[in-house]
């Protein structure tokens, strides 16, 4: 209990589940998991801070939230509130996940350009909607957002999910700062994800030496008369 507690305010102390864009410390970090096989740290291009993603499905499908450009600031592993939903949990009859001492998170917390927000959480499939301990948990996640906090709740799947398309921005990203350009090909990335050549990102693997030939000669001019 003690260790749970100041494990708590250690965190707290650090900033952890605060901060907004480039400043927001997530709760958990990959390297605190014992297992971090599927886990994954890819840099924000567009803040530049390290996200912490905990599974495959959450890895795919920041890269296709980070890829909306109505998307303003994504938190993952946002905590919430303790006494909250030790509240819920006790209103329900429900056992409060971990202990009585843990926080519980959502996967990302997403605020948009209007202002709205949305909470998503990540599940591998609708297979795990059999598991009773995993609805108990939704209904307390979804209870908390949606009735508490006034803020929309979606659970989304890994099997759903487009990976053909999280892969493609994942691999012209990588080369979002025009620092990362160094010949040709890592200036086509560059201008693919900063979206000055638009292509069709969702339905294939992106064929970089074919497009290559297609853009050779206009890479110039998009990118202002500097290419390497």
């Amino acid at each position: 209990m003690y260790d749970a507690r100041s494990k708590n305010e250690q965190k707290i102390k650090n900033g952890r589940g605060q901060g907004s864009g480039a400043s927001y410390k997530p709760w958990i970090q990959a390297r605190e998991l014992n297992s971090s096989g599927t886990c994954s740290t890819p840099k924000d291009w567009k803040t530049g801070r390290t996200v912490e993603l905990l599974s495959q499905g959450e890895k795919y499908y920041w890269h296709i939230l980070r890829w909306d450009d109505n998307v303003v600031d994504i938190r993952e592993q946002y905590p919430l509130d303790l006494e909250q939903t030790l509240e819920i949990c006790d209103d329900f009859g429900i056992k409060h996940p971990g202990s009585r001492y843990s926080y519980m998170t959502s996967d990302f917390y997403v605020t948009y350009k209007n202002g709205s927000e949305k909470v998503f959480s990540v599940k591998v499939s609708r297979n795990v909607l059999n598991k009773k301990r995993t609805r108990e948990k939704l209904m307390v996640e979804k209870f908390y957002w949606e009735k508490l906090a006034h803020v929309p709740f979606e659970i989304v799947y890994k099997d759903d999910m487009n990976v053909v398309f999280a892969e493609n921005i994942r691999l012209v990203c990588a080369f979002y700062d025009r620092s990362s350009v160094f010949d040709e090909m890592s200036l086509l990335k560059h201008l693919i994800a900063t979206k000055k050549i638009k292509v069709d990102m969702e339905s294939e693997p992106l064929n970089f030496r074919y497009l290559l030939e297609v853009y050779r000669d206009v890479l110039p001019e998009l990118e202002g008369g500097n290419a390497k």
